[in-house]
């Protein structure tokens, strides 16, 4: 489980006693850590690698530098979310588009949330400072992980307006989808503190979920009459 692959990351002090860990493996959690707590500009390489029980090289040898673990630690994040959250939920591909559009929904809240593990929430943070102020590495990480996932949402969108939509209509209609569900992350901080009751984490994923669901689809509607 992914709660469980972060706890093992939190152990990152003592991986290296394990001598069956592969060096790679106990850098990747390492780093895990240290860039949580410190940040990619705050963080040593040294630190990453006392932490693993590996030599100072390492991190070059394995990955290319620092900054190129750091995105390979947001890689993986990334790539656990969607394991553990997938945008399709468990839904078969050929569930009608208002399911497939909750379930995204839902994906993307579960991932905002998180799994209740400081150490998701800290990386998840981090992905985030990522998407504001990008390194020359970003591009990365966005054709993989990003415009992939966003894809599918276009697609629900699209097939949900009436047949000859417009690009302009689909991306924007699709942007407000992921933008209203943003809201509860990036404002998180205002909201606990202007309304708390309206918190994500106080409100629960479904109960947020279910509404953006509805002024969606309201929303998709309203694009639908004004075509008509």
């Amino acid at each position: 489980m992914f709660h469980r692959a972060y706890e093992t990351a939190r152990l990152g002090g003592r991986m290296h006693e394990n001598p069956d860990a592969g060096t790679k493996d106990r850098l990747l959690a390492s780093a895990r850590v240290v860039f949580a707590e410190r940040g990619l500009k705050e963080a040593t390489v040294r630190d990453i690698c006392a932490r693993a029980g590996a030599n100072i090289a390492a991190v070059n040898y394995y990955f290319g530098g620092k900054d190129k673990l750091f995105m390979a630690v947001l890689a993986d994040f990334l790539k656990s979310a969607q394991d553990l959250f997938p945008t399709h939920m468990g839904l078969a591909a050929d569930a009608p588009a208002t399911e497939r559009l909750k379930a995204y929904i839902r994906s993307l809240l579960f991932k905002l949330v998180g799994t209740g593990d400081p150490l998701y929430e800290k990386l998840g943070q981090l992905f985030t400072a990522e998407m504001l102020d990008p390194t020359e590495h970003f591009d990365i990480l966005a054709e993989q992980f990003i415009i992939p996932q966003h894809q599918v949402l276009v697609d629900i969108v699209r097939e949900l307006l009436l047949p000859g939509a417009d690009d302009r209509t689909v991306h924007l209609s699709a942007a407000g989808v992921v933008g209203h569900c943003l809201l509860f992350d990036h404002a998180r901080q205002i909201i606990r503190r202007m309304c708390p009751e309206m918190a994500l984490e106080t409100l629960g994923v479904d109960v947020v979920a279910n509404f953006v669901f509805e002024f969606a689809l309201a929303g998709i509607e309203r694009m639908k009459g004004l075509k008509e």
